[in-house]
């Protein structure tokens, strides 16, 4: 029988694998992949927490942009375009954690009209322990934001909406 202590310290054991840091709060785990070394997801407070073949893996709550379930699996997207899919099997309480945590850090989601053509959305996030805002834009249509017209024009409306924000 697997009793609640021996749970406990094979989740302490799996932290420490993942390298959660011991002032984060776990809220949910899940069992991955097999061939994961621990083959557990870790959700705290902070962030997602997951191992692969090679190395653990953390990702902050501000750095996914979305998150979907579809059963078995999880699918990250991150603010830098990165897809991460992870195969849960029981899932526990880490799909609806990540929904709760990623939509928690957004403070701000705003349509901008742009002064050339073109809108973009503005993402304002916060991580539960700072106060320190971070901004992420979304580009609308076939908007190039590598085009410095583009970008500057994107970068003066995320100043005035900040400024109508006083943040």
């Amino acid at each position: 029988m697997f009793g609640r202590n021996q749970f406990q310290k094979q989740l302490a054991a799996d932290a420490k694998l993942l390298k959660v840091p011991k002032g984060e709060r776990i809220l949910a785990t899940a069992l991955g992949p097999k061939n994961y070394e621990p083959p557990v997801v870790i959700a705290t407070d902070a962030a997602l927490y997951f191992a692969t073949n090679t190395e653990p893996d953390r990702v902050a709550w501000t750095q996914i942009a979305k998150a979907t379930w579809e059963e078995p699996w999880l699918e990250v997207t991150t603010n830098e375009n990165v897809v991460i899919k992870l195969f849960l099997d029981p899932c526990g309480q880490v799909p609806p954690i990540v929904r709760d945590r990623v939509t928690a850090s957004v403070l701000f989601r705003e349509t901008l009209t742009l002064d050339i053509e073109g809108s973009i959305t503005a993402i304002g996030r916060r991580d539960p322990n700072s106060t320190e805002i971070s901004w992420l834009i979304e580009f609308h249509g076939e908007l190039d934001p590598s085009d410095p017209r583009v970008a500057a024009s994107a970068d003066r409306a995320l100043a005035q909406l900040r400024n109508t924000l006083g943040v």
